[in-house]
């Protein structure tokens, strides 16, 4: 194993001494660990240092180097070796960003060993207040570098699995996300009126479909057959590192479908690929097999935040209009199709959802805003007699 010790010159103009030891490779990453000292007054202490440091190397090898490794170290470790290998790009970089932003700035530079079960207590109790929605998410991935620490042997424990999670209350009218039947019909008609073609049909194209925002932005002409009369959903439009847009498959193989349309929809679509064609047309760009159904002029995919940019430009046009996300007209399409009495396998084949208790949810929502009803059907019974069929 080499070493360097070497004299230097301190800012204040006296002399000390420093060197720099190889102990080897790191099993786990392959990179060398390396350890430095400085200080030493004389080079006898150096020495002193530098066999201490030897003996304990020999004695517990590089378990007892790599004790004092932070959070963000393995946290770094675990997104390269593990971490990169089992999602995709889109998803690596938006879970580095909660990182980033969120986790690392609380746990990144403590050392993983000196974090207790009360200090990620109060980081779970900070985020919740922080970030009401999101907060489990960042409990949830910080959790995962912790289990990572565990079984390479650095932790015993994972102290973020024994945290009690906080209960957060959101507002009153959080849950309901989507819009009724004729709220719906008065945002398209007022989309229609107001603002541009492909906004109207994008919109109704959500609405109709359940179709989520990143498969609506990633389709192609060649993925809606006019005479049959359905359309293929086997890609969505996502953002890697540094903002690059990505076209790639959905991540569930229920997310690959084909979804049925209705004459309405139809027409809308094929309106609106005359009035697209005869704007390229116009621009000189000929149409190409690949065309986007929503795109820039170049056939670049639009930015994912350019529909919600739609939606704040249309709410400030009209103030009064209850307000959704884009991926609300999703939720709008599940509800109604509850109400026109789909099943719940038919919703969930539909939206694409992979697990059956994500339609639930949806399903849930919906028929809780149906219980002041029940009970008013209930009364009406018990006054004069009429079934709760008939009252329906």
């Amino acid at each position: 194993m080499s070493t360097n010790i070497k004299r230097y010159t301190k800012k204040d103009g006296s002399s000390a001494y420093k060197f720099r030891k190889y102990l080897g490779l790191d099993p786990v990453t392959g990179r060398q660990i390396e350890k430095t000292r400085r200080g030493f007054k004389t080079l006898k202490e150096a020495k002193f240092e530098l066999s201490k440091l030897e003996l304990e190397f020999q004695e517990n090898g590089l378990s007892q180097q790599m004790k004092s490794r932070t959070y963000k170290e393995l946290c770094e470790e675990w997104f390269e070796i593990v971490y990169k290998m089992k999602v995709k790009e889109s998803t690596f970089w938006s879970t580095r960003m909660i990182f980033d932003k969120h986790i690392l700035p609380e746990l990144g530079q403590l050392k993983i060993k000196k974090i207790t079960v009360t200090f990620c207590q109060k980081k779970a109790n900070y985020w919740s207040g922080k970030s009401p929605k999101r907060f489990a998410r960042f409990i949830n991935y910080a959790g995962m570098v912790f289990d990572y620490a565990r079984s390479i042997g650095e932790i015993e424990t994972n102290p973020m699995t024994r945290i009690i999670t906080p209960v957060v209350q959101l507002e009153e009218e959080e849950h309901k996300k989507f819009y009724e039947r004729d709220q719906l019909i008065d945002f398209l008609s007022k989309m229609k009126s107001q603002f541009s073609e492909i906004r109207y049909v994008f919109f109704s194209l959500l609405a109709y479909t359940g179709m989520r925002k990143g498969e609506a932005l990633s389709l192609q002409w060649n993925d809606i057959d006019f005479e049959m009369k359905f359309l293929k959903v086997n890609k969505t439009l996502a953002v890697g590192k540094k903002g690059k847009l990505l076209i790639q498959k959905p991540k569930t193989k229920a997310a690959n479908r084909k979804i049925p349309l209705d004459d309405h929809t139809l027409l809308l679509l094929q309106k609106w690929q005359v009035s697209q064609q005869r704007e390229l047309n116009h621009l000189g760009i000929r149409n190409k097999r690949e065309q986007l159904v929503f795109s820039k002029y170049d056939n670049l995919p639009m930015y994912p935040r350019t529909p919600q940019s739609w939606l704040e430009s249309f709410y400030i046009k009209n103030p009064d209009v209850y307000r959704i996300s884009p991926h609300g007209f999703r939720h709008t399409h599940a509800s109604l199709l509850f109400e026109a009495g789909a099943t719940m396998k038919q919703v969930q084949s539909r939206l694409g959802h992979s697990n059956i208790k994500t339609t639930m949810n949806v399903y849930t929502h919906v028929t809780a805003d149906a219980e002041e009803e029940t009970a008013t059907l209930f009364a009406n019974f018990m006054s004069n007699g009429k079934s709760l069929l008939q009252s329906l």
